[in-house]
C-alpha cells in the first residue's frame, strides 16, 4: 500500500502527506504547518530544518542531480521521501542525528521493508543511483531559494 503510493506520488505534497501518515501511525507524532524551500546548499547537506522554524530546506542541486541520475520514479521519490522524513523528524525536536537516522530506518522498514529502494536510501541517500557519479554542474551559481506552494496541505493560511 505505502510502496504504491510512494511510487505514484506526483509531487512533494503527496510524498509529504504519505510521510505524515506513516509517522503518525508508527510513532503517534503529527505536525502541520511546515513549508518546503529548495535552496542551493553544499553537496554534503541534503536537507535541513532549523530548530524552531516552520521550514524544511532541501538541497536543490542534489535534487536536480538525483532527478537526472535516478533510473526510475520510485528511486527519485525514495530519495525525496527519506530526506523529507529525516527533516520532518527534526521538526519534532529530535536533535540527535544518530537517533533521527535510526528512526528513519525504523519507519522505512515498517512502511516498505528492507528490499525497497527507500530502505537503501535511508541507509545512504545517494545509493539509489548506484555507482553512477553525480555531476553537480553549476555549483558555483547560486539561485534564490524557491518556496514550494501547497507543500503541507493541512496548513491553514492566515486570514488578514
Amino acid at each position: 500500500m505505502y510502496a504504491e503510493k510512494l511510487e505514484n506520488a506526483k509531487g512533494f505534497d503527496e510524498i509529504f502527506a504519505l510521510i505524515k501518515s506513516i509517522v503518525a501511525k508508527r510513532y503517534g507524532l503529527h505536525r502541520a504547518g511546515l513549508g518546503l524551500v529548495l535552496a542551493d546548499l553544499p553537496p554534503s547537506v541534503l536537507g535541513l530544518h532549523e530548530m524552531g522554524s516552520n521550514s524544511i530546506v532541501m538541497n536543490r542541486k542534489m535534487l536536480e542531480a538525483i532527478a537526472l541520475e535516478a533510473s526510475n520514479n520510485i528511486d527519485k521519490n525514495a530519495y525525496i521521501f527519506v530526506v523529507l522524513l529525516h527533516e520532518y523528524l527534526h521538526s519534532f525536536g529530535f536533535y540527535d542525528e544518530r537517533r533521527v537516522r535510526e528512526m528513519v530506518l525504523d519507519i522505512v522498514e515498517f512502511a516498505f521493508g528492507k528490499e525497497h529502494p527507500a530502505y537503501r536510501a535511508a541507509v545512504n541517500p545517494l545509493s539509489i543511483i548506484g555507482k553512477k557519479n553525480i555531476v553537480l554542474e553549476g555549483l558555483n551559481s547560486i539561485e534564490p531559494p524557491t518556496i514550494i506552494k501547497d507543500f503541507d496541505r493541512e496548513s491553514m493560511p492566515f486570514i488578514g
